[in-house]
Parts: structure tokens; C-alpha cells; sequence
């Protein structure tokens, strides 16, 4: 099963993917983990 063949799993995945961008991603909604940017610093550290 290839990349570019038409299959009807390519077919839905490329619906899903036309839905979430116009519904979700547009919209700035995050389906992703937590952000965890400050996760594990120490934040007595960090100098005002």
C-alpha cells in the first residue's frame, strides 16, 4: 500500500485532516500533550 494510491483510507484520512483543519486548527484549538515548556524548571531560579 503506497502513499499516493487512491485508497479508501486515504480517502477518509484526507477528510479528517479537511475537517480538523476548519474546525480545530483554525480556531487555535490544541489536540496535542500539554504544553511543557516550564515542566522540571525551577523557578526560584529564574532571576526578575
Amino acid at each position: 500500500m503506497g502513499l499516493l494510491e487512491d485508497t479508501e483510507m486515504n480517502h477518509i484520512s484526507k477528510l479528517m485532516f479537511k475537517w480538523v483543519y476548519w474546525n480545530l486548527l483554525l480556531k487555535g484549538t490544541w489536540l496535542g500533550p500539554p504544553d511543557l515548556q516550564m515542566e522540571g524548571k525551577r523557578l526560584d531560579m529564574i532571576k526578575k
